[in-house]
């Protein structure tokens, strides 16, 4: 038997459409976090991914799409991880459970300095689209610190407060800490500095 007419090297469409999205994604991600979002016209995103212009339109409606859809796998990555360490830490007490936590989110996203680049530079007022995804997942990080701090307070752990509050801090003080580490990365700043730093911070905002 031969291929049908709408396989091409034993791919049809949608593989090959799954294949260029990625290739775009991967270029994107070299590309927004070395040179940035705003200086990497699609011409050049493309040549990088082998993907034609036309194809790319099949794919994106811009580049503004492509830097939603790459800042979305990262974060959405890092929630999971995030959530698989929780489901493997003990129940209690709340502190074991935001060092699992903590350690589980910053590997994800420190794992490749372009990654923080995108995620913590990059999107920051890129668009009004771009903003409100980035809010949005910020209100699912949220949601799981109050969570977690209202199930302590159910425990008898710590006194209730403003979990909310302590989200928004801790998620602040992340997005400069971790900038600053990406500024400082390969001298004098280890990542388990970083982690240690933050999951001191996130203890202190949640248990007092």
């Amino acid at each position: 038997m031969t291929d049908s007419p709408r396989r091409y090297s034993g791919r049809d469409a949608a593989e090959r459409s799954a294949d260029r999205r990625q290739r775009l994604l991967a270029a994107a991600l070299d590309l927004y976090g070395t040179d940035g979002y705003a200086t990497t016209p699609i011409d050049r995103l493309c040549a990088a991914a082998k993907v034609s212009t036309r194809h790319f339109y099949q794919e994106f409606t811009g580049k503004e799409a492509v830097l939603i859809a790459l800042h979305s796998a990262i974060t959405t990555e890092a929630l999971t991880a995030t959530a698989t360490a929780l489901d493997g830490a003990p129940a209690e007490p709340v502190s074991e459970r935001l060092v699992a936590a903590m350690r589980a989110y910053l590997r994800t996203v420190t794992s490749d300095v372009h990654r923080v680049r995108v995620s913590f530079v990059e999107v920051v007022g890129a668009s009004p689209a771009v903003e409100r995804i980035r809010l949005e997942y910020r209100e699912a990080i949220v949601a799981v610190i109050e969570r977690e701090g209202r199930e302590a307070v159910s425990r008898g752990e710590i006194a209730d407060r403003d979990f909310r509050f302590a989200g928004l801090a801790l998620i602040g003080a992340i997005n400069s800490v971790v900038y600053d580490w990406y500024l400082t990365a390969g001298s004098e700043k280890s990542t388990e500095q970083l982690e240690a730093a933050v999951i001191t911070l996130a203890t202190t905002l949640l248990t007092g």
